[in-house]
């Protein structure tokens, strides 16, 4: 499911153009883990895509229109959680 914690991971990527799993567990304070079920989930989802760049899992948006996408489900999400 489409979480906001997804949903702020990919405003991350968004915004940052690419993340590391390292940068998710810095700036959201999850465990290793859990940042890589929540990568791995938006992947296999098709939200973003991921790229080895020198050893180092980098992710970005799998899609050109991804910003106008993003809000539409923020808007979506923001609705479920009032």
């Amino acid at each position: 499911m489409l979480d906001n914690l997804k949903v702020q991971i990919l405003r991350k990527i968004a915004t940052e153009g690419y993340t590391t799993a390292t940068d998710i567990v810095k700036e959201f304070g999850l465990t290793w883990g859990a940042a890589q079920w929540h990568l791995f989930w938006l992947e296999n989802n098709g939200y973003i895509m991921s790229a080895n760049i020198n050893g180092t899992t980098i992710y970005i948006l799998n899609c050109a229109n991804a910003l106008r996408k993003l809000e539409a489900v923020e808007k979506a999400v923001t609705k479920q959680i009032k």
